[in-house]
């Protein structure tokens, strides 16, 4: 006979439904692990722009409670990390000295290192799987006299 489908009598899958129910898995398995992964990567790039902030706002601490005649010496413009050997190092020990990879602290007076008041630009750069980060703040100091 024509088109006649045999009899099933309801038990077990045929190997279609195994193999259809099997790549279904695999898929949902596959996408599970990713949206896993990267939630892990978010939550490491997550702590560490709180450390970066940390040191953002420790140097800004540090920037108040320096005398503005001192401001140039204890922190020359666009030297990255400070310069070393010359005084107190005020960029190490940042939260319990826990640096980020790659951790860059650049300190940039604007307009200019003379100008009062002047406004002193703290910017943090890190890196993480190969990408660089950055976070910035800026805060305005002016001399007693002005």
């Amino acid at each position: 006979m024509r088109g006649f489908i045999p009899y099933r009598d309801g038990t077990g899958f045929t190997l279609v439904e195994v193999l259809f129910a099997l790549i279904i898995v695999v898929v949902s398995g596959v996408w599970l692990m990713v949206a896993y992964q990267s939630a892990l990567h978010l939550t490491e790039v997550s702590q560490q722009t709180n450390a970066a902030l940390s040191d953002i706002r420790d140097m800004m601490e540090r920037i108040k409670t320096t005398p503005f005649t001192a401001l140039d010496a204890s922190f020359p413009t666009g030297a990255v990390n400070g310069v070393v050997g010359a005084g107190p190092d005020l960029y190490t020990g940042i939260v319990g000295g826990y640096a980020l990879t790659g951790e860059q602290v650049t300190v940039t007076h604007s307009p200019s290192a003379a100008a009062d008041p002047r406004e002193l630009i703290v910017q943090v750069q890190w890196t993480n799987r190969g990408r660089t980060y950055q976070r910035r703040a800026t805060t305005m100091r002016a001399s007693q006299a002005s």
